[in-house]
């Protein structure tokens, strides 16, 4: 009996394989064989989803000729045996070094890369590294991850014997070259001016962004400090953030650092929230004069509205330890007290390029001050065809001096290397490099970013009578360029940008940041502060 007094359930016949009413047991290898053919199906659907998406990573990124070419690789290592691999001695490890490198076939040349940065580094990225909305961990790619086939050496190199085709690096290095590849990029130009070598705060480098966040970090909490001693005058001075140029790298600059102003520190340091105040210096009459004068209007007007100090017409004459000394267009002298003073106005040659052009020399065809002048092809103007290359910020080509523009001619030139168009190297007929502008970005701050695109160059319509009337003319009017502000502006930029990382690891690491700052705000503070005051 229950022992609530209920009558307890009677307990039934366990039923038999046989017993009516029950559905019969499946024989283990019934079983066995769904699952086998349910796990099918989910691979199936999961390798198709993989492969599609590398698809079309490789597609966005210009890299769908290396499937026919790994084919074709195939095929020929079949049929031929291997022969003498040439030696190719790239300098450089940024964009255009990169995209060459990865382009190269390791069965035809031996490949050695030289460059005192061990790592390749995503620079579209570089000013969000300063405010840490993205830790410079996450921007930095190690070269021999990226390219495990090439020999690397941490080393600068100091000279090049043209004649004997041998480079000299530091350690007493020498190392000879069938090809060699110059893209050591460029370096900041302080146009000569004094003062800005030694107090300006350059953002070129990932080290840059370090130093500058450390900075920006202990000059607030000395001006906390300076708040708790009653010295405002010194707390407004240390709180000026003063930006000198304004392209993309001083606009970009100045919205991340009025979001880390308004939406964390304003929190963090409550006392001296309304002292903080952000300058930038253009000696140009507008922003952004790459983009559509439009766009700069537009640029200049968020940005005012987020409380930047802008100045326009503007030229730094000199640069004192705490004040910069201005020289406006009217002709008036302003002299402006700073904390840090963050230079991004331009580039110029680095010492090895300004050195390989005066050894080549002005009869030769070196007549450029910007860097090292080459044909169409991207071979080096008197040096033997076909052994010497340069791309990037080195290279005066008749581009402007971008990522884009390295990055595409590192993949031209790493396609004239391969099977069946090594004749082109020497060719002086051979196809020119083709620049394809896809379009100019830059964030603006408070989740905007102005992008300006060129659909036909993006889906590679081609350019017709035909595509031009139907097609985007009639969507966009009479312009060849699609400009978009605003919050969409910001989803174009940062979808590109992340479709443009190297890697998953970078993918995975630069997605994780994004999402930390949007849920808990950006540090302020940061391990390289240390304990030191």
């Amino acid at each position: 009996p229950h022992p609530r007094g209920r009558p307890a359930r009677p307990l039934r016949p366990a039923a038999s394989p046989s017993s009516p009413g029950r559905p019969p047991r499946r024989p283990v290898a019934a079983m066995f064989r769904r699952a086998l053919k349910r796990t099918a199906k989910f691979g199936v659907l999961g390798g198709g989803i993989v492969g599609g998406v590398k698809v079309a990573h490789m597609s966005i990124n210009d890299d769908l000729d290396d499937i026919s070419y790994a084919f074709k690789r195939r095929m020929y290592g079949l049929s031929k045996k291997a022969g003498e691999k040439k030696k190719v001695v790239v300098l450089g490890s940024g964009w255009g070094a990169l995209s060459f490198v990865r382009k190269l076939d390791p069965s035809l040349y031996q490949v050695t890369v030289v460059s005192p940065r061990p790592f390749f580094f995503y620079t579209p990225l570089l000013v969000g590294s300063t405010t840490g909305v993205v830790s410079p961990g996450a921007i930095i790619e190690p070269i021999r991850d990226n390219v495990p086939e090439c020999d690397f050496l941490r080393v600068a190199c100091r000279d090049v014997d043209l004649e004997k085709r041998r480079v000299f690096c530091d350690g007493e290095i020498e190392l000879d070259y069938d090809h060699l590849l110059v893209a050591v990029g460029a370096q900041p130009s302080t146009f000569g001016i004094p003062g800005v070598q030694e107090y300006g705060r350059f953002l070129k480098e990932v080290e840059h962004g370090r130093a500058i966040r450390k900075e920006m970090l202990d000059l607030i909490e000395r001006a906390d400090v300076a708040y708790a001693a009653g010295k405002m005058d010194q707390v407004k001075k240390l709180l000026n953030i003063v930006v000198v140029g304004g392209g993309p790298t001083g606009v970009e600059f100045c919205g991340e650092v009025s979001d880390f102003i308004h939406q964390d520190l304003t929190i963090r340091y409550p006392k001296i929230a309304e002292h903080f105040k952000v300058t930038l210096v253009e000696a140009l009459p507008g922003l952004l004069t790459m983009f559509h004068k439009s766009v700069g209007q537009y640029v200049q007007d968020h940005l005012a509205n987020q409380r930047v100090d802008i100045k326009l017409n503007a030229m730094v004459k000199q640069v004192d330890k705490e004040q910069v000394h201005l020289k406006m267009k009217s002709g008036e002298v302003s002299n402006m007290d700073y904390g840090i003073l963050v230079w991004v106005a331009g580039v110029g040659m680095r010492p090895f390029t300004k050195a390989m052009c005066d050894k080549i020399g002005k009869e030769n065809g070196q007549t450029d001050r910007r860097g090292l002048l080459v044909d169409e092809c991207l071979r080096v103007k008197g040096t033997k065809a076909g052994e010497v290359f340069a791309i990037g910020d080195c290279a005066v080509s008749g581009k402007p001096p971008t990522a884009q523009v390295a990055y595409q001619q590192g993949k031209y030139l790493g396609r004239l290397f391969r099977m069946g168009k090594q004749h082109e190297i020497t060719d002086p007929g051979a196809e020119a490099f083709k620049y394809n502008h896809q379009g100019s970005m830059a964030y603006i701050g408070q989740g905007e970013a102005a992008a300006e695109l060129d659909p036909n160059a993006m889906i590679k319509l081609g350019r017709s009578s035909i595509t031009d009337h139907m097609w985007w003319r009639s969507l966009y009017g009479e312009a060849d360029q699609l400009r978009v502000m605003g919050f969409a502006g910001f989803a174009i930029w940062r979808s590109v940008y992340f479709s443009k990382l190297f890697s998953t690891r970078n993918r995975w690491s630069v997605a994780s940041d994004w999402i930390r700052t949007a849920m808990f705000g950006r540090p302020a503070s940061s391990s390289a502060q240390g304990t030191a005051v």
